[in-house]
Protein backbone atom coordinates (compact mmCIF):
# COMPACT_ATOMS: atom_id res chain seq x y z
CA UNK A 1 0.00 0.00 0.00
CA UNK A 2 1.48 3.00 -1.19
CA UNK A 3 1.14 5.89 1.84
CA UNK A 4 0.90 9.88 0.33
CA UNK A 5 1.03 13.30 2.45
CA UNK A 6 -1.02 16.12 0.67
CA UNK A 7 -0.85 19.64 1.82
CA UNK A 8 -4.47 21.38 1.94
CA UNK A 9 -2.75 24.86 1.45
CA UNK A 10 -4.80 28.00 2.81
CA UNK A 11 -4.32 31.88 2.18
CA UNK A 12 -7.23 34.77 2.36
CA UNK A 13 -9.93 32.21 2.42
CA UNK A 14 -8.71 30.08 -0.64
CA UNK A 15 -7.27 26.36 -0.80
CA UNK A 16 -4.25 26.36 -3.74
CA UNK A 17 -5.17 23.78 -6.36
CA UNK A 18 -2.36 22.23 -8.81
CA UNK A 19 -3.75 20.10 -12.27
CA UNK A 20 -1.32 17.28 -12.87
CA UNK A 21 1.05 17.30 -15.67
CA UNK A 22 -0.84 15.09 -18.80
CA UNK A 23 2.11 12.69 -18.93
CA UNK A 24 2.02 11.40 -14.94
CA UNK A 25 -0.48 9.12 -13.57
CA UNK A 26 -3.76 10.85 -13.25
CA UNK A 27 -2.94 13.47 -15.73
CA UNK A 28 -5.43 16.47 -16.27
CA UNK A 29 -7.01 15.94 -12.97
CA UNK A 30 -6.58 18.51 -9.94
CA UNK A 31 -5.37 17.31 -6.59
CA UNK A 32 -3.22 19.30 -3.49
CA UNK A 33 0.26 19.44 -3.64
CA UNK A 34 1.80 16.18 -2.15
CA UNK A 35 3.53 12.77 -2.27
CA UNK A 36 4.82 9.61 -1.36
CA UNK A 37 5.87 9.09 2.36
CA UNK A 38 9.44 8.40 2.50
CA UNK A 39 10.90 5.32 4.88
CA UNK A 40 11.74 6.86 8.32
CA UNK A 41 9.70 10.31 7.67
CA UNK A 42 6.24 10.90 9.36
CA UNK A 43 3.04 12.23 7.28
CA UNK A 44 3.53 15.16 8.31
CA UNK A 45 7.52 15.29 7.72
CA UNK A 46 6.55 14.59 4.01
CA UNK A 47 3.94 16.76 3.45
CA UNK A 48 6.11 19.48 4.46
CA UNK A 49 9.03 18.23 2.10
CA UNK A 50 6.60 17.74 -1.27
CA UNK A 51 5.52 21.50 -0.87
CA UNK A 52 9.27 22.41 -0.68
CA UNK A 53 9.89 19.65 -4.06
CA UNK A 54 6.78 20.60 -5.73
CA UNK A 55 6.53 24.06 -4.65
CA UNK A 56 10.20 25.61 -3.88
CA UNK A 57 8.11 27.07 -0.82
CA UNK A 58 8.45 26.45 2.80
CA UNK A 59 5.35 25.76 4.62
CA UNK A 60 3.65 25.35 8.00
CA UNK A 61 1.79 21.86 8.19
CA UNK A 62 -0.92 21.98 10.95
CA UNK A 63 -3.35 19.17 11.99
CA UNK A 64 -4.83 16.44 9.67
CA UNK A 65 -8.07 16.56 8.15
CA UNK A 66 -10.44 14.34 9.99
CA UNK A 67 -11.29 12.74 6.32
CA UNK A 68 -11.20 8.97 4.97
CA UNK A 69 -7.63 8.11 4.51
CA UNK A 70 -7.75 4.85 2.54
CA UNK A 71 -9.09 4.64 -1.22
CA UNK A 72 -8.71 1.89 -3.83
CA UNK A 73 -7.82 3.35 -7.23
CA UNK A 74 -6.74 2.26 -10.78
CA UNK A 75 -3.19 2.47 -9.57
CA UNK A 76 -3.60 0.08 -5.93
CA UNK A 77 -4.11 0.86 -2.49
CA UNK A 78 -3.78 4.08 -0.93
CA UNK A 79 -3.03 6.10 2.24
CA UNK A 80 -3.21 9.42 2.45
CA UNK A 81 -3.27 11.96 4.92
CA UNK A 82 -4.53 15.80 4.22
CA UNK A 83 -2.91 18.65 5.90
CA UNK A 84 -3.94 22.59 6.73
CA UNK A 85 -1.00 24.22 5.73
CA UNK A 86 0.26 27.65 5.44
CA UNK A 87 2.80 28.13 2.65
CA UNK A 88 5.54 30.93 4.45
CA UNK A 89 7.32 31.75 0.84
CA UNK A 90 4.95 31.98 -2.18
CA UNK A 91 6.95 30.95 -4.98
CA UNK A 92 4.82 28.48 -6.69
CA UNK A 93 7.14 26.72 -9.14
CA UNK A 94 5.91 24.66 -11.95
CA UNK A 95 7.24 21.04 -10.79
CA UNK A 96 4.88 18.21 -10.68
CA UNK A 97 2.38 20.09 -11.76
CA UNK A 98 0.92 22.06 -15.15
CA UNK A 99 -0.96 25.13 -13.02
CA UNK A 100 -2.14 26.30 -9.68
CA UNK A 101 -5.28 28.09 -8.79
CA UNK A 102 -6.33 29.95 -6.22
CA UNK A 103 -9.80 28.61 -5.36
CA UNK A 104 -12.80 30.16 -2.86
CA UNK A 105 -14.84 26.66 -1.43
CA UNK A 106 -17.37 27.51 -3.08
CA UNK A 107 -15.29 27.25 -6.37
CA UNK A 108 -14.24 23.83 -5.31
CA UNK A 109 -16.46 21.56 -8.62
CA UNK A 110 -15.03 23.93 -10.83
CA UNK A 111 -12.46 21.76 -11.40
CA UNK A 112 -12.17 18.12 -12.07
CA UNK A 113 -10.72 16.68 -8.58
CA UNK A 114 -8.66 13.04 -8.47
CA UNK A 115 -11.09 10.51 -6.55
CA UNK A 116 -9.27 10.07 -3.39
CA UNK A 117 -9.39 14.27 -2.68
CA UNK A 118 -13.08 14.48 -2.87
CA UNK A 119 -14.07 13.83 1.28
CA UNK A 120 -11.56 16.41 2.00
CA UNK A 121 -13.30 18.77 -0.40
CA UNK A 122 -16.65 18.35 1.20
CA UNK A 123 -14.87 19.03 4.39
CA UNK A 124 -13.28 22.33 3.27
CA UNK A 125 -16.42 23.43 1.48
CA UNK A 126 -18.17 23.20 5.56
CA UNK A 127 -15.06 25.17 7.36
CA UNK A 128 -14.16 28.62 8.16
CA UNK A 129 -10.44 28.44 6.63
CA UNK A 130 -9.87 31.45 8.03
CA UNK A 131 -10.20 29.70 11.76
CA UNK A 132 -8.16 27.30 10.42
CA UNK A 133 -4.73 28.86 9.90
CA UNK A 134 -5.35 31.43 12.57
CA UNK A 135 -6.32 28.88 15.08
CA UNK A 136 -3.10 26.23 13.93
CA UNK A 137 -5.31 23.42 13.53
Amino acid sequence: MKQVAAAVIVSEGKILAAKRKKERLGGGFWEFPGGKVELGETAKEACKREVKEELGDECQVYGRLPVKRTYQTPYGELTIDFFWTKLLTKNLHLVAASEYRWLKPTELAEVKWLEASKDALELIKQTDLEKVISNGK
